[in-house]
């Protein structure tokens, strides 16, 4: 204990067990000032033992009460506890558990959202799809003719088994097969009479840079009374007039002539229908 003294304040540390209640004041050794001693200060040394064995009985109670009172609560599930009690490893473990289950989720959506994405882009897609076939249909309508005269350049074999009956396909619809007549011009056309049979010679030029159909041609035979006395159509072999190029035909035709000294005038024309 401490006691400090009144006059010049000098602080001195006391041994509590050596003061007696026979001792009743202190002296300062510095300023020999002398004051009471207060009477708290001076126990008993028989009480201070039974309270101190006292205060030991009074705190064995105390935690033997505090060690009932954990048993019943260990008993128990306490969340806040628990949690308490968990080590650094398994707070470890299930954080790590946790964000595992937050990476999966993310994923998860990750993979609805391109999918959704997906979806979005095949539905936007198909318009333009359905109006590229349309355009490709109608397309290929409009230059069936062209179409055709490129594949018996390249495959003649197979477009000769069908193109009947495309052309028979496009007639009930009002579209035949067309040759393009503007860049076909018919040359050097004669032609001889011989008994009851006519020669026709010429030649078919192609003046364009793509192949072309070869067309038919209508030949009429007119009196000087502009009376027709003979109308015929040549069909020649040939299937196409490669680009800037020409085909001959040689064609004899039988008629019947009834007066082979009247003066007649031949004329030839390409038809636009293939058949």
């Amino acid at each position: 204990m401490h006691e400090t003294c009144k006059s010049c304040g000098t602080v001195f540390e006391l041994n509590q067990s050596i003061l007696t209640k026979n001792i009743q004041w202190l002296k300062c050794g510095v300023c020999n000032e002398k004051w009471a001693l207060p009477s708290t200060t001076v126990e008993n040394p028989i009480e201070n033992k039974n309270k101190s064995e006292k205060v030991k009985l009074e705190l064995a109670s105390i935690k033997s009460i505090v060690e009932d009172k954990s048993k019943i609560l260990a008993k128990k599930s306490n969340p806040v506890l628990d949690q308490k009690n968990k080590t650094v490893a398994e707070i470890a473990s299930e954080l790590s558990l946790s964000k595992l289950n937050e990476n999966n989720k993310n994923k998860i959506k990750n993979i609805k959202k391109e999918n959704d994405k997906k979806k979005n882009n095949k539905l936007n897609i198909l318009p333009f799809l359905f109006i590229a076939l349309c355009l490709t249909f109608f397309l290929a309508i409009f230059f069936r003719s062209t179409i055709l005269s490129y594949s018996f350049f390249y495959i003649p074999n197979h477009t000769q088994n069908y193109i009947e009956k495309i052309n028979s396909i496009f007639a009930k619809i009002d579209l035949p097969i067309l040759a393009d007549t503007k860049n076909l011009n018919l040359t050097n056309f004669v032609a001889k009479v011989q008994e009851q049979e006519i020669r026709f010679t010429g030649a078919i030029k192609n003046i364009s840079k793509r192949p072309m159909l070869v067309p038919r041609i209508k030949i009429l035979g007119v009196r000087e009374d502009r009376k027709i006395i003979m109308e015929k159509i040549l069909i020649l072999e040939d299937k196409i007039i490669s680009p800037n190029s020409e085909i001959s035909f040689n064609k004899l035709v039988r008629v019947n002539i009834q007066n082979q000294k009247d003066n007649v005038t031949v004329k030839a024309t390409l038809l636009k229908k293939v058949f």
